[in-house]
C-alpha cells in the first residue's frame, strides 16, 4: 500500500524531507529510516509546545517592555539610569529572545519527540523565564 500511495504523489520522508515519489522499498533511500502507511491527526497535540512557547514569550516580553520603558525614561528626563538595569534586562531580553527564535525553529523537530520530552523542555522554558525574573527581582532596587 505503501508504494501504491508514493507512485503517483510528492511525499517528503519525515526524517530527512527526501522526496518519496516512486519509491520502490519501505525504507527512505536518502536516510535509510524505514517508512510505514498510517492513517494520523493533522496536528499532534501541541499543548506542551505551546505552553513552552508563553513561557518564552512572556520573559522576552517582560524584558522588551522594561527596555522600552527605560529607554522613553531617558528620552523624558535625560538620565540614562544605572548600567546594571541595562545590562541586566538587555541580557534577559537577548537571552529569552534567543530562546524564543530557537523553540520557533525546532517546532517541528519537538513535535516529534514523546511527550515526557517535550514536557521536560516545556517546564525548562519556563524556569528559564523564572530565573530571569528572580536575577531581575535580586538585583534592580
Amino acid at each position: 500500500m505503501l508504494k501504491a500511495f508514493l507512485s503517483e504523489r510528492d511525499c517528503p520522508c519525515p526524517q530527512c524531507e527526501y522526496n518519496l515519489r516512486n519509491l520502490q522499498g519501505t525504507r527512505c533511500p536518502e536516510c535509510g529510516e524505514e517508512l510505514i502507511l498510517r492513517v494520523n491527526v493533522a496536528e499532534p497535540r501541541q499543548k506542551l509546545l505551546i505552553t513552552g512557547l508563553i513561557g518564552l514569550s512572556a520573559g522576552c516580553g517582560l524584558n522588551g517592555l522594561l527596555l522600552i520603558y527605560a529607554v522613553i525614561q531617558v528620552i523624558l528626563s535625560h538620565d540614562t539610569g544605572e548600567p546594571e538595569f541595562w545590562f541586566i534586562i538587555g541580557a534577559g531580553f537577548a537571552v529569552e529572545g534567543a530562546a524564543l527564535i530557537a523553540w520557533l525553529r525546532a517546532w517541528r523537530w519537538m513535535r516529534r519527540r514523546p511527550a515526557p520530552s517535550r514536557l521536560r523542555w516545556a517546564l525548562g522554558c519556563w524556569l528559564l523565564t523564572l530565573i530571569d525574573l528572580l536575577i531581575f527581582s535580586f538585583n534592580i532596587r
